[in-house]
């Protein structure tokens, strides 16, 4: 996590951690989607699928476009990178409304996703994808938002004016954004509810799932998944010097010994059994002791 001038940079790991921590004080209720357009991974001039323009410098140069505009600040307050970052606006915060769709901005928040996904221009990537996905369930779940269209809503379902349509209508929506490519399948209410609305639900499920194991149900981590593999290591190191010990202990009737195991086997003690009822496969120690005690008369 960097801060550098007017943002915040995180890892896609980051930012469910940082959101719980935030004391947003107004009242949220919806998610916009939006794609910057400009810039995009051609300005971002991205090479073998990695970007050359630095983070900070693209958010800025937003920055600066948006104060160009009248506005107060970045008009986003979250934007994702094609590698999967996430940056905070510090001027935009989450307590501030957004200038993201003009007359419809209250009780909304802004994430404005790097890229131009009209058709025939950018691919998202899927660390972009999956850190979307992420960051929207992230922030159903902390305002207790329900994954559908009325609290999820695209730039592309309202008119200049800010008056929100039942779908994307060329002509009358206000722009194309996130993209007629967005998602796979484009800009409208149905491709929305078809991969993008699950997608988001998914990933809420994992979040949630994991928010619930137990302290003892949580998985090891790579540290202790070592330790646990030599722990079983020196287990299975004592299970076989165990083995080989008993080897060695183990043997067949010595022949000073046969006389008095065979004579033992057959001599019963009160209750009818063998004196010896196991007369092989004992330990040395065992055949001298029965040895001795039988000669000097010990049993009769």
């Amino acid at each position: 996590m960097i801060q550098q001038g007017n943002f915040l940079l995180m890892d896609r790991d980051e930012f469910h951690g940082w959101l719980s921590k935030q004391n947003v004080t107004r009242n949220i209720n919806r998610l916009q989607v939006h794609h910057t357009a400009s810039p995009n991974y051609k300005t971002r001039r991205m090479v073998n699928g990695a970007a050359q323009q630095d983070h900070f410098e693209c958010l800025e140069g937003m920055r600066r476009y948006h104060l160009s505009e009248g506005w107060s600040g970045t008009g986003q307050n979250i934007t994702i990178f094609e590698d999967g970052k996430v940056a905070i606006s510090l001027d935009r915060n989450l307590n501030k409304a957004p200038a993201g769709i003009r007359n419809a901005n209250s009780g909304a928040i802004c994430i404005e996703i790097i890229g131009y996904f009209d058709k025939g221009n950018d691919v998202i990537t899927d660390k972009q994808k999956s850190t979307v996905v992420h960051v929207y369930a992230s922030l159903a779940e902390k305002f207790n938002l329900a994954i559908n269209t009325n609290h999820i809503v695209y730039h592309a379902w309202f008119t200049y004016g800010g008056t929100r349509l039942a779908d994307f209508k060329p002509g009358e929506s206000s722009k194309t954004c996130p993209g007629t490519a967005f998602w796979g399948d484009g800009n409208t209410v149905a491709a929305a509810k078809k991969n993008f609305l699950p997608d988001i639900q998914a990933e809420l499920d994992r979040i949630k799932g994991k928010n619930n194991i137990s302290e003892d149900d949580q998985p090891m981590t790579t540290q202790e998944k070592a330790d646990f593999q030599a722990l079983q290591e020196q287990v299975k190191k004592l299970n076989e010097q165990l083995e080989q010990i008993n080897g060695r202990e183990s043997m067949d009737i010595p022949a000073y010994a046969k006389d008095a195991v065979t004579a033992l086997s057959n001599m019963k003690t009160k209750e009818g059994k063998p004196v010896v009822d196991t007369p092989t496969g004992r330990s040395k120690d065992f055949y001298d002791v029965v040895t001795v005690l039988y000669r000097t008369g010990f049993f009769k």
